[in-house]
């Protein structure tokens, strides 16, 4: 067997050695080929479909009598999904879960643990596995030993369609809003730092590689790594306004994991997984959840 047959192989098997939670790939391609597909159906994507719904941390298992069938495991995966989100839990690939999984978001998983930390006691959907009530940890609950952190940003690349200085900003102002009535303090400084983030193209280093334009805005690594990755490839802006990201939206959710929290299911809190638009402020479920983690007063 030649070496350029087995290069796939080995690359897959790095990066699921070195990192547990790989960036989300573009849900896009194989979305509209499924529109309307079903439990019972079978239909090129459907592999495609279960992989990504695994990628996202829904439980599915992977045995199925053929790649592009689209079975019972499937359809639990998607209605997990679909709940998550709060969609209609039809498990059916419908127009509103296709335009959900469209939206931009970050790379890491709707669901980071399992079991789950903190599940939905009511389970409105009678699921096997509910979607958690609100916001969730990393495996482990890990957090930082100390509050007192340091950071810094890295230089732009070349082709960033906001400044150095615009992501530090967005960092100062994310790091106000996350210490506000906690023990955390948050300076800037060069030389080596407790926090690294920047701006960064496709592969770039860390086996978690963004997608150009478009679906994967950023990723984070949970504590004490301590680093932040924003794609360059996207339409950043300070105002959010029109067709652009909003930097500092995007910045205030990654801090959110660099400080330990999961995504949440509350569509209004800043950890929730998706891109709608100009989020500044933290809701309670975000508080809520730094709050508890870390044993600050609520």
């Amino acid at each position: 067997m030649s070496l350029d047959i087995l290069k796939p192989l080995i690359l897959f098997l790095v990066l699921c050695a070195v990192n547990p939670f790989p960036s989300v790939n573009s849900a896009v391609p194989f979305l509209e080929i499924l529109r309307g597909i079903r439990r019972g159906q079978n239909a090129n994507g459907v592999g495609t479909l279960r992989s990504y719904l695994k990628t996202l941390g829904y439980q599915v298992n992977e045995q199925s009598s053929s790649d592009n069938n689209f079975d019972e495991n499937v359809e639990s995966a998607l209605k997990q999904y679909q709940a998550f989100h709060h969609l209609q839990t039809s498990g059916v690939v419908d127009d509103e879960t296709i335009r959900t999984m469209s939206l931009p978001r970050c790379g890491l998983p709707d669901i980071t643990a399992t079991p789950n930390p903190n599940p939905n006691p009511n389970n409105p959907n009678g699921l096997s596995s509910p979607a958690p009530q609100n916001y969730e940890y990393f495996p482990g609950n890990p957090k930082w030993s100390r509050f007192n952190l340091t950071y810094r940003v890295t230089q732009n690349p070349r082709g960033v369609s906001v400044t150095r200085n615009d992501l530090r900003e967005a960092m100062s102002n994310a790091f106000q809003t996350w210490g506000n009535d906690n023990n955390f303090t948050f300076t800037e400084r060069t030389g080596r730092t407790d926090i690294v983030s920047g701006f960064y193209y496709w592969f770039h280093g860390d086996f978690a590689p963004f997608d150009g334009p478009g679906m994967v805005l950023a990723h984070a690594y949970a504590p004490e790594d301590g680093r932040a990755h924003f794609d360059a490839s996207e339409r950043w802006s300070t105002t959010g306004a029109g067709d652009f990201i909003d930097l500092l939206s995007v910045v205030l959710h990654e801090i959110g994991h660099v400080l330990g929290l999961g995504h949440s299911n509350d569509s209004n809190a800043v950890m929730a997984p998706t891109y709608t638009g100009v989020r500044r402020n933290l809701a309670q479920d975000d508080k809520d959840g730094l709050n508890n983690l870390y044993g600050f007063p609520n």
